[in-house]
């Protein structure tokens, strides 16, 4: 074999070994071909519940540095939903504040589909809380002043979005809530984490504002008003706030602790059975705002 022979065809080996290491890269892997995982869809992940802190702890005073967030009231536009729980059988209601402030007539919708209308709404001065007055009443929920710990678990009860849902949740700690827009407050509330949603609809619970929120007896301690979806939170109004709108109103809330639903079901795998309770003896009930001139001329003609 020539000399230049000898020397090609050593060059074409050294060119050979150097590609087999080039294209190796990581042992086992091929840098030619992408890596599949990089074409996976991207699934939307639900917020996990987030571990109290402190779990076990009283849950501490209220207090103007406790963390704020602010909540823009705006104009209401068109008709809306939310929830409403009786306080007394004569016809006593309490709701949220935004979901009947600017309503031209605010009614409560009976499972039958019929409107019961409202007769009196009254505002709370400086919480998210109204009272409502009807012509008759149902079953009522017993509120008390409770001792908070965190970590403790709560249920609230509903029509999120418009339909018949409930939520379980463990008390994370308080906050203020200052709302800006139609109206201004700044009150005290409880901060809670959603642990399970029926149905699961998401961490968004919009209409379920105005629900109460119970504690493990089945008491009322807080009316659900706000929620933060990204994070999967949910907040109450303070106990301090729903026992002075009551003292305010001159309302003595009378419980109908026998006629409530079995509080067996009042645990995390079935709560919603006590909401179901509840909505079908119309304890909890779904508020219907009406807004627009045909609404605010019938209201004139009611009033006259």
């Amino acid at each position: 074999m020539k000399l230049r022979d000898i020397i090609a065809l050593g060059f074409i080996v050294i060119l050979a070994i150097g590609g087999r290491f080039m294209s190796s890269g990581t042992p086992g892997g091929d840098e030619r071909r992408p890596d599949p995982r990089q074409f996976a869809p991207r699934v939307a992940v639900a917020p996990q519940p987030e571990t109290p802190r402190g779990a076990g702890q009283l849950l501490p005073s209220e207090s103007f540095n406790d963390p704020r967030f602010i909540v823009e009231v705006g104009n209401k536009q068109s008709p809306s939903t939310g929830t409403a729980f009786s306080v007394n059988r004569s016809g006593v209601w309490i709701t949220a504040r935004h979901v009947t402030d600017g309503c031209d007539i605010v009614g409560l919708k009976q499972s039958s589909g019929r409107l019961i209308r409202v007769r009196r709404v009254q505002h709370e001065g400086n919480s998210d809380i109204s009272l409502l007055w009807t012509g008759g009443g149902t079953p009522a929920m017993p509120i008390v002043q409770p001792q908070i710990r965190i970590g403790d678990d709560g249920y609230s009860f509903g029509f999120p979005k418009g339909n018949p849902g409930d939520v379980h949740a463990r008390v994370l700690g308080r906050g203020r809530m200052l709302a800006r827009g139609r109206y201004q407050t700044d009150e005290p509330v409880v901060a809670w984490t959603q642990v399970k949603r029926v149905p699961d609809i998401g961490t968004n619970l919009s209409g379920i504002s105005g629900g109460p929120w119970v504690n493990a007896r089945g008491e009322v301690i807080g009316v659900h008003v706000a929620g933060a979806p990204r994070r999967g939170r949910s907040y109450s109004t303070a106990p301090s706030s729903l026992l002075a709108a009551i003292r305010t109103s001159g309302v003595r809330p009378v419980a109908d602790s026998s006629a409530l639903p079995n509080s067996q079901s009042l645990n995390p795998r079935q709560f919603n059975q006590y909401g179901d309770g509840l909505r079908r003896q119309q304890t909890v009930a779904k508020v219907i705002c009406l807004v627009g001139e045909k609404w605010k001329r019938l209201a004139r003609e009611k009033r006259g």
